[in-house]
């Protein structure tokens, strides 16, 4: 619970607080709203700054969560990156994150299935793995 509540005070604070400084903060790989990464042992998650204080904000907000939990799991987090080498780890490593988007996204009543299709096709995109989306698309849905 500290952990958690140190990475969400680190990550709604040390931006703006880095900025007054003039120093520059990471940016998300191109094409990304966000995304979680490894610094001294801990993951750390960073958002696109134009979308803070938006809905699509906690949407990627909950995502990275997930990713952060899964690092989480195991000694440092650069040991939870060592395993992640193959398209199918991309793939099992980002479902469950999907999943909790999916879920806060369903509750504002968007249609489930086509965002479905959606995320499984961004999760094949991510994997390198396209032929594989609608096998990804079967393992969101049963997930």
């Amino acid at each position: 619970m500290k952990r958690s509540y140190l990475l969400a005070v680190t990550f709604l604070c040390t931006p703006p607080l880095l900025m007054a400084q003039g120093a520059v903060a990471p940016s998300p790989p191109q094409g990304f709203l966000g995304y979680t990464f490894c610094r001294n042992g801990l993951a750390e998650s960073w958002l696109r700054v134009d979308i803070v204080g938006t809905p699509q904000a906690e949407e990627v907000m909950v995502h990275e969560k997930v990713h952060r939990e899964q690092a989480a799991l195991f000694p440092t987090c650069e040991a939870w990156a060592a395993t992640i080498t193959t398209a199918r780890k991309v793939i099992e490593m980002e479902i469950p994150a999907y999943c909790a988007q999916w879920r806060l996204v369903f509750q504002r009543g968007v249609d489930g299935d086509s965002l479905q299709r959606e995320y499984a096709l961004r999760i094949s995109a991510q994997a390198g793995a396209m032929e594989n989306r609608l096998d990804v698309l079967e393992m969101f849905r049963r997930d």
